[in-house]
């Protein structure tokens, strides 16, 4: 199987790619609807029904509300399973924001800059020397996507199982790189993460997982998250699909190893994990406020990659919502905060899209649809 490169609401789709809001808001006052609950799932059950998505889970979480969450759909088409709330779900891309709030971290406490030359810590890589860890951070390094090289995707295509290691992600990268100057432009590339994941575990002599396992999982008790390294997720979880969201034909999709991924996209979590990780990364609590102020200020205008207004260092915002989306073989899911009212929504989907709207975001487009609400209750 080929592995496509799609643009704006790009993701690993079927053809295998890898990984990325916007609401109207309305005028009318919160009198002239009905509880906020039911227009939270009318919103929600509008987006199943259009893009005939098999399974979501998804929670809102508003200050002074109890937490909205549901379980609608399907975790398996051909039996008809309801989907478990308590679901693992591979996140993709959302993985991107943990690797930079640990690169962060470690700003914070002096073992590296935002400034180090990438040179400095892994040689060998075109422009090297020019390339800051915030242009990997920020996604203007560059440094072409692996992911969407024919190498890649002809290696990953015919064995999905297949381990791979950090470096030889990076290295299908290398023939086509460089693409710019570093900084002269924007472009979303899977390879500026899986560096950063390796610039980690040389700083801090431990593995990925381990790393996060100590520095943010734990902390926030993210019992059901993980970075894993080996093609299965924890029971419970749903079948993942590609879906035709215009005929409403599936096609059920394997589990793929998450080695592919590394750094940019191979954790796996639950929806009340994700919830939990959309506050954090939101309000910055893991990094303190004046780093999650840069991390927010360095954005930057997206001009290719997924669908965001501007995307800073390992986060991107959609309608005034900070946070990230993730998409791929299967699974879509997105994480966001509002700034404004403190506001999370979390929201996970056992599919992705093929076809005439193969560019789509099921779980962004939800996100989009209960953004809304929020905006108008």
């Amino acid at each position: 199987m080929n592995e496509d490169k799609t643009t704006k609401r790009g993701g690993w789709t079927r053809a295998f790619p890898i990984f990325v809001l916007a609401g109207t808001l309305s005028s009318c006052t919160s009198d002239e609807f009905p509880p906020v609950g039911t227009r939270y799932a009318a919103a929600a059950q509008s987006v199943m029904q259009r893009y005939h998505v098999p399974g979501a889970l998804v929670s809102v979480r508003y200050p002074g509300d109890p937490e909205w969450r549901v379980a609608l759909g399907v975790g398996n088409i051909a039996n008809r399973t309801p989907i478990e709330p308590r679901s693992h779900f591979s996140i993709r891309s959302i993985t991107k924001s943990y690797t930079v709030t640990v690169l962060l971290q470690l700003v914070r406490e002096g073992a590296l800059s935002l400034e180090d030359k990438l040179e400095t810590w892994i040689p060998g890589i075109p422009n090297g020397e020019l390339i800051t860890l915030a242009d990997l951070a920020g996604m203007q390094s560059g440094i072409a996507d692996y992911s969407a090289t024919k190498q890649f995707q002809a290696e990953f295509g015919a064995d999905v199982a297949r381990a791979f290691t950090e470096q030889e992600l990076v290295d299908f990268s290398i023939p086509g790189s460089p693409v710019f100057a570093p900084g002269a432009r924007y472009e979303y590339s899977n390879t500026n993460t899986v560096l950063l994941g390796m610039i980690i575990e040389r700083v801090t002599r431990a593995p990925l997982d381990e790393v996060l396992r100590a520095r943010i999982f734990a902390p926030l008790r993210l019992t059901g998250t993980s970075y894993p390294s080996q093609v299965a997720l924890p029971l419970p979880h749903a079948t993942p699909y590609e879906v035709n969201v215009v005929t409403g034909t599936s096609e059920e999709l394997p589990l793929i190893n998450p080695t592919a991924l590394a750094g940019a996209g191979a954790m796996e979590s639950t929806l009340d994990d994700l919830a939990t990780w959309a506050l954090a990364l939101g309000d910055g609590r893991l990094i303190g406020p004046d780093l999650q102020r840069e991390r927010i200020d360095r954005s930057r205008v997206v001009t290719y990659g997924p669908e965001y207004d501007r995307y800073g260092l390992g986060i991107g915002i959609l309608a005034g919502w900070w946070g990230h989306t993730g998409s791929g073989i299967g699974w879509q899911a997105a994480a966001f905060y509002d700034p404004r009212t403190g506001a999370t929504i979390a929201v996970s989907i056992n599919a992705t899209p093929v076809g005439d709207r193969g560019d789509l975001n099921l779980a962004q487009e939800m996100f989009e649809a209960l953004a809304d609400v929020v905006a108008t209750r």
